[in-house]
């Protein structure tokens, strides 16, 4: 937003030189040190001859040169200057059409960034919520699988069963203990680079994943790479390079000003003389080093490169789309398989309950039970969230992140 901001000023720029032109200037002199041969006075009937000296000043010339000297000691003139540019065969009106035009461009890439931004900040915000649901559920199934370790110790405890089967239960335990405890540190983390990157507390994270999940669309938003903000941008880059190549080809042009000149003279012992003075100005530059031709080989190149940018944005972007929607239609199979899962473990779950209670008591086989179930249901957030953030991804490359979310590109740094 600063650098887009910061282009605005600069619009006025092109403008602003193609104004009137109005400068003021005082100029004078003041006798400081001099020594001038003067004429030597003509020599009378009385007086000496002259002298050596006095005859090589008549010799050389040097009795010309007592010229308006005392005339213009301290005599000071104001003089006033308007100039304008006529005609400059369109140089001018380039540089404005490239200055409003690089002002978008800006405004554009602020844009963009900001969507990255947020695209970076929403990513962290769902991995923080699984992360929540994650450690929920590992303490939740922790605390189950823990309930039937202690029946198992109960049986081991009254001579029921085995020894063996305790330790099993206990490395269930052990498993879901460290799996608790490998979701709570990765979640401390996150929340700390989360902090840290963006300075923002985690309820801001909360809301942010929130707010995306409520508002996003339910299937992946596609836009034509041709209708892209990237690529007007580049498309606006080339008709700026373009009206830069002709204000460089007007600048090998003459150009047309008019000059209105007016002076008051001897300000100090003003007497009302002054004088106006307009005046036609042609300027034609006949050679300037070749720096126009290398500039112009420059835009040249500059298109070329735009030209490839963009053509390269369009195979970036349909190649990404696919990608995304790939993965997004094998997300689906793979949250439908695990549902599967889920609901077949549950199943046995339900029937080793019924025959527990009504004729064998197995203990460790329902703590492994609900230890795979456990796992099944971490499967389940892990392809969940991996699933909005494919449609985050997803909304960046449509570029519609900043709709969803709610963001608008503020002016404070104007």
């Amino acid at each position: 937003t600063a650098r887009a901001w910061q282009r605005a000023p600069r619009l006025g720029l092109p403008r602003a030189e193609g104004r009137p032109k109005l400068t003021a200037t005082i100029s004078g002199s003041k006798e400081v040190l001099s020594r001038i041969k003067r004429s030597p006075p003509t020599p009378g009937i009385f007086s000496r001859p002259h002298t050596a000296a006095q005859r090589e000043i008549y010799k050389t010339g040097a009795h010309t040169r007592d010229f308006d000297h005392d005339e213009k000691n301290n005599i000071y003139d104001a003089k006033l200057t308007l100039r304008y540019t006529l005609f400059d065969f369109g140089q001018r009106r380039n540089q404005t059409d490239a200055s409003v035009i690089a002002f978008e461009v800006a405004q554009i890439d602020a844009r963009d960034v900001m969507r990255t931004r947020s695209h970076d900040m929403l990513r962290l915000a769902l991995s923080l919520r699984q992360l929540d649901q994650m450690v929920s559920l590992q303490r939740m199934t922790l605390d189950q699988v823990n309930e039937h370790v202690a029946n198992v110790r109960a049986r081991v405890e009254a001579g029921a069963g085995r020894v063996v089967d305790l330790r099993e239960a206990q490395l269930v335990s052990l498993d879901q203990e460290i799996a608790l405890n490998r979701a709570v540190a990765e979640r401390d983390q996150l929340r700390e680079i989360f902090r840290s990157e963006f300075e923002l507390e985690v309820e801001d994270a909360s809301a942010l994943a929130q707010t995306f999940i409520q508002y996003r669309p339910d299937t992946l938003p596609v836009i034509l790479a041709d209708r892209t903000d990237k690529a007007h941008a580049l498309r606006l880059r080339q008709r700026q390079v373009g009206h830069e190549a002709e204000s460089i080809r007007g600048s090998r042009l003459p150009k047309l000003d008019g000059v209105l000149d007016g002076t008051v003279f001897d300000v100090t012992d003003y007497e009302d003389e002054y004088e106006v003075v307009g005046r036609i100005e042609v300027t034609m530059p006949l050679y300037d080093g070749g720096t126009a031709r290398a500039r112009l080989r420059e835009t040249d190149w500059r298109k070329r490169e735009l030209k490839s940018s963009l053509d390269a944005l369009h195979r970036a972007h349909a190649r990404e789309s696919e990608s995304l929607a790939q993965r997004s239609q094998q997300l689906i199979r793979e949250e439908n398989e695990a549902i599967a899962r889920r609901d077949e473990l549950n199943a046995r779950m339900r029937a080793q309950q019924e025959r527990q209670g009504k004729t064998v008591s197995a203990p460790l086989a329902l703590a492994r039970l609900r230890a795979e179930i456990g796992a099944a249901e971490a499967r389940l957030l892990e392809i969940s969230n991996e699933a909005e953030l494919v449609r985050a991804r997803a909304s960046l490359v449509a570029e519609q992140l900043d709709s969803i979310l709610g963001l608008t590109l503020g002016d404070a740094a104007c």
